[in-house]
């Protein structure tokens, strides 16, 4: 059984803590917000590392931004909305 004691990595993991990767490292945009959001509901654009809250599978996924908390406003286009680049999903036929 782990501790749960000050500055355990438990207490870490639970704060959304990211732990450095050296003295310089500073955690980029993608990564601070993917450690806010649950990493199986986002999607990360591989080109431009844009991050996407995502909701249902396969075929049925809407994409939504991360800062739309009412999920009210989907991506509708299919595509990233900062670089272009096609959201996987259904396949424009």
């Amino acid at each position: 059984m782990l501790s749960k004691t000050r500055g355990s990595p438990v207490d870490s993991a639970a704060a959304g803590v990211i732990p450095e990767r050296g003295s310089d490292a500073t955690p980029t945009a993608a990564e601070t917000l993917s450690a806010k959001l649950d990493a199986r509901a986002t999607y990360t654009c591989p080109q431009c590392e844009h991050v996407l809250r995502v909701v249902g599978l396969g075929r049925h996924r809407v994409y939504f931004e991360p800062t739309d908390q009412l999920l009210n406003d989907p991506v509708m286009d299919r595509v990233c909305p900062a670089c272009g680049l096609g959201l996987p999903g259904k396949n424009a036929g």
